[in-house]
């Protein structure tokens, strides 16, 4: 039987329509329905082409032992990333705190008024990589919210305070935009571009294809030096096995320096 993702839009949502946990999209009755109940919050977010977000699906949301106790012990909500980078954002920063690093899935567990209190990624079906199973993290979860309400009010405060002081923009007295600002980006992409292989940074090399449209925005306005870096970085991307040759399109990074593997996601 469909649960409530079946009437959205998302292909990413639609993906999961016909899980046997009773997702609800991000809203007013999910948000409403844990705070009436005082259960917390499970929220997964992803999106359609991330492969470690079909691999938890299949393993865990797929699962019907693992679904029953989603459905008993919290309010389900799956969220697009694609759709809501706000919400990707703010939870994406929580577990980071958390953590120290993030990902996609992104797994965040949080109070019925949204206060984040435990994080992660992928969790796999049982204990491996060095990670708990999911099952271990919702029991957990369902133990502490039972035996250990100040704990995770404690949590949760901390973490939301450091969002808070993370997400607030810092102002100075000097706010003006000029072109300086510019021609500072324009020579900080120019010094740090890796002329060997192309692109900027180490493995993995990701496309950074903000950075290629600036340069190709900064040349069009008249900076002569952008236009080289920005062909090199694409010429290279093109080259090596980022680029579908089939069907077109560029793969997600390359799992190396030279642009030849890529990581199958596009």
């Amino acid at each position: 039987m469909p649960n409530h993702l079946v009437s959205e839009n998302s292909p990413y949502l639609l993906q999961h329509a016909n899980n046997p946990v009773n997702w609800y999209p991000w809203g007013e009755e999910a948000l409403a329905k844990a705070r009436a109940e005082n259960k917390p919050i499970f929220l997964s977010i992803g999106y359609a082409a991330c492969h470690w977000c079909h691999v938890m699906a299949h393993e865990s949301f797929e699962d019907p032992e693992t679904a029953a106790r989603m459905n008993e012990h919290f309010v389900n909500i799956k969220v697009d990333r694609e759709e809501r980078p706000d919400l990707d954002a703010i939870y994406m920063q929580a577990a980071v705190a958390m953590t120290g690093s993030g990902g996609w899935p992104l797994s965040v567990f949080l109070t019925p008024d949204l206060k984040p209190f435990y994080a992660g990624t992928y969790f796999p079906p049982v204990p491996r990589y060095n990670m708990p199973s999911f099952k271990d993290i919702l029991a957990g979860i369902i133990r502490a919210w039972k035996e250990q309400p100040a704990e995770i009010s404690r949590i949760s405060e901390e973490v939301t305070a450091h969002l808070q002081q993370a997400l607030t923009p810092r102002l100075s007295t000097d706010t003006a935009f000029t072109t300086a600002h510019l021609d500072a980006a324009l020579q900080n992409l120019l010094d740090s571009y890796d002329w060997g292989y192309g692109g900027w940074g180490s493995a993995p090399k990701f496309p950074q294809p903000m950075s290629i449209e600036f340069l190709l925005r900064r040349y069009s306005q008249g900076a002569k030096d952008a236009l080289k870096p920005a062909l090199h970085a694409l010429q290279a991307m093109a080259r090596g096995g980022m680029y579908d040759v089939v069907g077109g399109g560029f793969s997600r990074y390359s799992t190396d320096n030279f642009w030849r593997v890529p990581h199958f996601e596009k």
